[in-house]
This record gives C-alpha cells, structure tokens and sequence, in this order.
C-alpha cells in the first residue's frame, strides 16, 4: 500500500485548520465578551492611555480564550476523527482524513494521543506543525507519535 501519493498537500490542511479554528474562537470570545467582563477588560485597553495595567489584563483575558479555544479544538479532533468520517469539519471541506499506518480509520484513543501530542506540537513555539512543512511524509509531530498520516479523501486501502 503506497500511503505517500494519497499525502493531502500542505495547504489543505492549513485551510481545513483555519475553517475549524476560526468559529471556536469566535464563539469563545463572544462568550468571554457577553458573559466573563471581557468587553469591559477590552474597553479600558482601547482607552488605556499610558496605564499599563488595562493592558496586562487584555493580554491575559486574550491568552486564556486562545488557550481555551486550543482545548476545545483538541477535544473536537478526537471526536472527530475517531468518528466514521475520519476528520473535522474542516477536512470533510478540504477533501481529507486521517488514518493510522496500516491505512484504517483512528481509533479513539488514538485520535486521544494523536490530539493531544498537539499540546506538544504546539508548546515549541508551534515548531511541531511547522515540521509539516518540511517533512518528507508532511507529518507533523502529533502524527510522527501516533504513526498517523493526513490524505486525500479518495485513498482506500483496496486501491
């Protein structure tokens, strides 16, 4: 089974990416906004002149929503890519799914570690995603750990 001519492109996986990341954020924004007091943290930010402190809170508040908008993200991988279709939202869009080394779909607790190496992907200054760009077999370090790969929708293991 030849997995590397099914690799889905870099810039598929980028899109799917930003197509499932972009709603998180902006529904977890919007919650901290009209419910946490982040309208008031980003009030006193514009209108801060030279205190430093509204500032210290926006970067904050902003730092927790980008945290917490990563985790809700994770959790909403595994699912779905553990799922029958194999990937998110953002991939069933781009035209592509995740599958382990022998070409099956993930179980969940591999889509667990898969998703979960993520953190660690990302926690080096996201230099773990970025390997995708360099990577012979574009896997980035949560696929590496897990033996997983990103293709195209149209590979079967009975090509």
């Amino acid at each position: 089974m030849e997995i590397r001519k099914f690799l889905a492109d870099r810039t598929p996986r980028f899109i799917a990416y930003l197509i499932d990341i972009i709603p998180i954020i902006l529904l977890v924004s919007a919650f901290f906004y009209f419910f946490l007091g982040f309208d008031e943290v980003l009030s006193r930010y514009l209108s801060r002149g030279n205190d430093v402190q509204p500032r210290i809170e926006f970067i904050s508040d902003r730092n927790l929503i980008r945290n917490i908008s990563f985790l809700i993200w994770v959790v909403y991988c595994i699912v779905m890519e553990s799922s029958p279709k194999q990937g998110t939202l953002g991939k069933l869009i781009m035209g592509i799914k995740v599958i382990d080394q022998e070409g099956n779909r993930l179980s969940f607790s591999q889509a667990s570690l898969r998703n979960l190496g993520k953190i660690v992907s990302a926690a080096v200054i996201f230099l773990g995603f970025a390997w995708i760009l360099f990577d012979k077999k574009r896997q980035g370090w949560h696929d590496k750990f897990q033996k997983t790969f990103v293709v195209d929708r149209e590979f079967s293991r009975t090509f």
